[in-house]
């Protein structure tokens, strides 16, 4: 009978990746400049032809890099297995030709060496962060909010706060990696990918001596959550404004909703990220940022999807339920001002009962129900939520999935998650998710609601 394998977790990360890449494009565009040649003799070594062209020995790395093939060839040729990174350095083949190496300029080596020292320096900080993290919270939002991280470490020899303290700006990437998780007498081994997160927030404690990393999803470019801008946004749609955005942000774009058309729309002095999340908001979109990608989907099609998982009572470690007055409404009246029009014109949503109230601007009746109907709809979200606690598994959930819930009454039924927490820590691995039942939707305009409300101010009942 084959061996059953240990349940083991454990985390890949990586560290200063953008950091790496400025480095060697740096590194690239210094090569760009003046290089010489040297012809070899005999009894050469790098280092002391480094030494002859940068006054230093120690870029005979670089010189090495510069002319691998070459000195590999040719240590070959002669009967070497290899060169021993230039160890064996020969002035001729054996056929009588002589070697000659390319010598990078001064300012490339230079470079090179800088870029190649903070490679290695990153990739230990890695290694150590994978080797000294005592816990872990990764969270994944369905919309509104960047995905975020939390690393606590250990810092018993206060290395953290000394030569291997992180920068914060950095780039940092976050595997699980979870290896026999289904109970198989088999070798499994299964990645699930975190993404990739701006290091924004360093914290020390003692005792214990702990550090803990905080990072969030965000854009390359900065500027997109923090440089106010003003423009306006005429004939063009909500998908064409967000490219644009993702463009300027150095991310991609994945739009999955109808075309929306915007005739004119002010941003006023707010960042993109702000200008954005108002946008899709207004008409009832989804919005997060994800490992480089800005992320816009239709909502209301996403809880039409089918439940990816039912979880009865026995599969939840803890759970709790709220329900509240607060959403719940039967319809919207909505009261928008076109600046085409005199006067005020109204909008009705739905049907009579629990009435959502509410002003806007809108170029057209067709613009003002669609902001209704997204109103109306997002509040209803808040009438009944709900928390899960279940255990890590080796299937990996999502936010803006759907999950059913049984065995617990009236309570049951189809869920939206909103938001799931990934935890790794002593208590082993779990998952905590955050959840919206799915309501029925108000899709449909009723005009006679206004005629109503008007009706009831006009006659108030005594």
């Amino acid at each position: 009978m084959a061996a059953k394998y240990p349940h083991q977790l454990w985390l890949k990360v990586t560290y200063g990746t953008q950091a790496a890449r400025d480095a060697d494009a740096k590194a690239k565009k210094a090569s760009s400049g003046s290089v010489k040649t040297y012809k070899v003799k005999n009894g050469d070594t790098l280092w002391k032809i480094s030494k002859k062209f940068y006054k230093d020995g120690k870029y005979y790395t670089e010189i090495y890099a510069a002319n691998k093939q070459l000195i590999e060839d040719v240590a070959k040729a002669w009967g070497k297995p290899n060169s021993a990174k230039g160890y064996y350095l020969f002035a001729k083949t054996p056929g009588g030709e002589v070697v000659k190496l390319t010598i990078p300029s001064a300012a490339a080596a230079k470079a090179v060496k800088k870029a190649s020292k903070k490679k290695k320096r990153n990739a230990k900080i890695a290694k150590k962060i994978q080797n000294m993290a005592e816990s872990l919270t990764y969270t994944d939002v369905a919309s509104g909010q960047s995905d975020s991280l939390s690393i606590t470490l250990a810092n018993i020899n206060k290395e953290w706060m000394g030569k291997y303290m992180p920068k914060k700006g950095t780039l940092m990437g976050v595997k699980f990696v979870l290896r026999n998780w289904k109970l198989k007498l088999k070798k499994t081994k299964k990645k699930f990918n975190c993404g990739k997160f701006v290091l924004d927030d360093i914290s020390f404690s003692g005792r214990p001596m702990e550090c803990v990393l905080g990072g969030v999803s965000v854009p390359i470019n900065n500027d997109f959550k923090s440089l106010p801008r003003t423009r306006t946004w005429a004939a063009s749609t909500v998908k064409d404004i967000a490219a644009e955005i993702a463009g300027r942000a150095g991310v991609k774009i994945y739009y999955n909703a109808d075309s929306i058309a915007v005739d004119e729309l002010e941003q006023n002095n707010q960042t993109d990220s702000a200008f954005l999340s108002s946008l899709c908001d207004k008409y009832g979109l989804a919005l997060k940022v994800y490992n480089y990608k800005i992320i816009i989907y239709d909502i209301n099609k996403y809880e039409a999807k089918k439940c990816v998982k039912t979880f009865r009572e026995k599969d939840i470690i803890n759970w709790s339920y709220n329900t509240t007055i607060e959403g719940a409404y039967t319809g919207c009246v909505l009261t928008y001002t076109n600046p085409d029009a005199d006067d005020p014109i109204e909008v009705g949503i739905g049907s009579p009962g629990r009435l959502y109230y509410m002003n806007v601007q809108a170029n057209t009746y067709a613009d003002a129900e669609m902001q209704a109907i997204a109103k109306v709809n997002n509040e209803n979200r808040k009438a009944a939520t709900a928390t899960l606690t279940i255990r890590g598994t080796q299937k990996s959930y999502s936010a803006s999935q759907n999950i059913r819930i049984k065995g617990l009454g009236k309570i049951n039924g189809k869920y939206f998650i909103d938001k799931i927490a990934h935890s790794v820590g002593d208590s082993g691995y779990t998952m905590q998710l955050t959840l919206h039942r799915v309501q029925k939707k108000i899709t449909n305009s009723n005009q006679e609601i206004v005629g109503e409300v008007k009706n009831v101010i006009a006659n108030p009942i005594k």
